[in-house]
């Protein structure tokens, strides 16, 4: 069994429950902080106490007025030493709500009467409740009494704020709150006496007589006699007041992330509460008509009769006590201050499951019994209950310092609540105590409400970043990502930012001699090579590459495999190109020796023939002037040309030197018009001069008379061989001159 502390006389059983909503705040402002209530709405709840340390108490004695203005109350009667107490709490129209998941204020309205009696004798208290005709137990004595005889009536306006301190989720759950109210003082009616000695005497007309000690007395404008509901709103007096409270809970683990909210279930298994209530005074101010301090003084003898106080409120003492010589009265302040009850409440909650639990609780009040401090009696009480969001039934038992052991019940259905701390006890026997609350409010719980899940993918929408397409929990309800966006996820993607491709493991096609070319299109993988040969390499350039070049290093032609054209005479003119490809020549001559471009271009001037006598070339030379033409063109396109002209030795030199330049003016002009530039030729005539055979005889005559060429290469200085073209058609290779 567990045992701790009530929040509070009132409200008995009720107050032990999760679903007080506003109403919680009286007892902890702590309970609206994490409630079961978005937000709910008082309309009315009342809590009726009556209690004495004397039996005789009935159920319907809560029923009655708070008569203590005429001292008529049955709170009042018995025997020597009574104290008792008595409350109506009143909670008026008030609102809670949740500002946040941590936090929520309330509003209160609270109208309180509370009285307390101390030290009363019983019998002089029936003598003058019964208007001085009591009969039993008169003549008596009292001697030394100290009573007091306090009622106040106030009404309250709080505001109040409860907060959440630590984290969602947190096994060891801390909330606090704190209430502030106006304190409006609708009435106060005290009757008091100090050191009270005397007798009673006179059965049936009861009058006072050998009596000493002190009176005081007050009243304000509300009478208790008749205490109305618009009696809580004539402010007589003004104050301010606070509670306090904190409660811890342990909380077992247990997941609510399928809820749109954990609010609706009471997720303690113990719960520990405190809190400090009612701290606070009202200052009131003295009535002149209504106050009064008296030095009592009837001497043996004499007689002041208790008949005057018959059918008479406080109010009406004063007056009555004021004609009396009896009574001398003193000096009173002005104001004076009425300490709130004052009480430190505490509990222990233990929920056994399905809705059973335990709570075991206790008060203490910290007010003693002064003249003007109000105050409770320390309860100790153990309830056992039932309850859900609807409905609710408690066992409320209890040990009470004034009234002893009681035994209630209280019952919720929805909205409404009803019940009893003490109604089994009465049931049984005469109770020492009396007490009633019921009360009707109304709210919005938090429901057991799922969170949606659009893509129902386990990962609910508030937390799913990707509401619309179902995901992972781990990528807070999105797809397994696809960083690169190749289609392969990332967790089976090895290369997560580069596009690649399944059978790779998401990474692109390898390349493995980074080429560019990858392997599956690389013919050559493990060499770097080019796009256009399938990833083989050309390492000369020559547009072969390398396993089907055989001079892979040295750039090549695909005629010779890849390799140079060959140079087989080593003159630097490739064989494609020398047209005499194994005798070095120069490539002025197409790589052919001087010697043999003259030798035929000799033999392409072959029988080019004059007219007798003339330089007129016959027309049946004309295609082996334009072979030579060719020849020279092709062969030797660099050199430029002597066209030389010569004759015998007949005929005068001055015909001769004529002649002779002529004939060779019509061979240049031949080969100009076979497509030789003009500026390469030079043209000269030599006559007799220079003859090469023998002048006195026919043949040698003829030698003699020719036409020769000399090649001379653009990029030499010294002239190399002639080519020597005679007029009837031999040509003869001599000597430069």
């Amino acid at each position: 069994m567990i045992v701790s502390t009530i929040r509070s006389q009132t409200f008995p059983g009720y107050r032990t429950g999760n679903y007080t909503g506003v109403n919680g705040v009286v007892f902890n402002p702590a309970n609206i902080a994490d409630n079961r209530y978005m937000w709910d709405v008082n309309v009315i709840a009342i809590n009726g106490f009556a209690g004495t340390n004397q039996s005789g108490l009935r159920f319907k004695d809560i029923t009655r007025s708070f008569n203590a203005d005429s001292l008529k109350s049955r709170l009042l009667s018995g025997n020597d030493h009574i104290n008792s107490l008595a409350y109506a709490d009143v909670l008026g129209p008030s609102v809670m709500f949740s500002l946040s998941p941590k936090t929520s204020l309330a509003f209160t309205t609270r109208s309180r009467v509370f009285a307390n009696g101390s030290d009363i004798n019983g019998n002089l208290a029936n003598a003058i409740i019964n208007g001085g005709t009591a009969t039993a137990g008169v003549p008596f004595t009292f001697s030394n009494n100290n009573m007091l005889v306090h009622t106040t009536g106030w009404t309250e306006i709080g505001g109040s704020v409860g907060q959440v301190l630590t984290n969602k989720g947190n096994r060891n759950f801390f909330k606090a709150g704190i209430t502030i109210k106006y304190l409006a003082g609708t009435a106060d009616s005290y009757l008091s006496a100090n050191d009270l000695s005397g007798n009673v005497d006179g059965v049936g007309n009861n009058y006072l007589t050998a009596t000493t000690g002190s009176l005081s007395l007050n009243t304000t404008d509300a009478n208790f006699s008749d205490y109305k509901f618009k009696d809580f709103f004539k402010f007589n007096g003004h104050g301010v007041s606070g509670d306090v409270g904190f409660v811890y809970e342990w909380r077992p683990a247990t997941d609510y992330s399928m809820y749109e909210t954990d609010r609706f279930d009471n997720k303690y298994k113990l719960k520990v509460a405190a809190s400090l209530l009612d701290v606070g005074r009202i200052n009131f101010n003295r009535n002149s008509n209504e106050a009064a301090s008296y030095a009592v003084n009837i001497p043996h003898g004499e007689a002041f009769e208790l008949n005057k106080f018959a059918d008479k409120s406080v109010k009406d003492y004063k007056t009555i006590l004021d004609q009396s010589p009896y009574f001398k009265g003193t000096a009173v302040d002005n104001s004076y201050k009425t300490t709130l009850p004052t009480t430190i409440h505490a509990e222990v909650d233990y929920m056994i499951g399905k809705g059973f639990a335990l709570n075991a609780a206790g008060q203490f009040t910290t007010n003693k019994k002064s003249t003007l401090a109000l105050y409770y009696y320390n309860v100790y009480s153990f309830t056992p209950r039932w309850e859900n969001s609807l409905f609710s039934i408690e066992l409320p038992m209890s040990y009470n310092e004034l009234t002893q052991f009681n035994a209630g019940v209280a019952f919720r259905a929805g909205p409404f609540f009803i019940g009893s701390g003490s109604v089994l006890s009465a049931l049984v026997h005469d109770s020492r105590q009396a007490d009633l609350h019921v009360g009707f409010h109304f709210g919005m719980k938090y429901k057991k409400r799922f969170k949606p899940d659009f893509d129902k993918d386990g990962v609910y929408d508030d937390v799913d970043k990707c509401p619309g397409i179902a995901g992972l929990v781990r990528y807070n309800g999105c797809p397994v990502p696809d960083t690169d966006g190749d289609g392969i996820n990332d967790e089976n993607d090895s290369c997560v930012t580069v596009p690649g491709v399944a059978r790779y493991n998401g990474c692109p096609v390898p390349d493995t001699d980074g080429d560019s070319v990858n392997d599956e299109e690389d013919s050559c993988k493990d060499v770097a090579g080019l796009k256009k040969f399938n990833g083989c390499p050309d390492t000369d350039g020559d547009n072969i590459m390398d396993k089907d070049d055989k001079c892979p290093t040295v750039a090549g032609v695909e005629k010779y495999a890849g390799c140079p054209v060959p140079d087989t005479d080593k003159d630097g003119v490739p064989d494609d190109e020398d047209l005499c490809p194994n005798d070095p020549g120069p490539a002025s001559s197409k790589g052919c020796p001087v010697e043999k471009v003259v030798v035929q271009i000799t033999a392409d001037f072959k029988n080019i023939l004059f007219d007798y006598g003339k330089a007129t070339i016959r027309h049946e030379s004309d295609s082996i002037l334009s072979k030579a033409a060719r020849t020279m063109i092709e062969q030797i396109g660099n050199s430029n040309f002597y066209i030389d002209g010569y004759t015998d030795n007949k005929g005068s030199v001055a015909f001769n030197k004529k002649l002779s330049k002529a004939r060779a003016q019509a061979v240049a002009n031949a080969l100009i018009a076979n497509g030789i530039d003009k500026s390469r030729i030079i043209v000269r005539g030599f006559g007799k001069d220079n003859p090469i055979c023998d002048n006195n005889t026919e043949r040698g005559r003829q030698c003699n008379r020719r036409v020769e060429v000399v090649i001379r290469n653009i990029n030499q200085k010294q002239e190399q061989r002639s080519i020597k073209v005679k007029s009837y058609g031999v040509v003869n290779k001599t000597p430069n001159d």
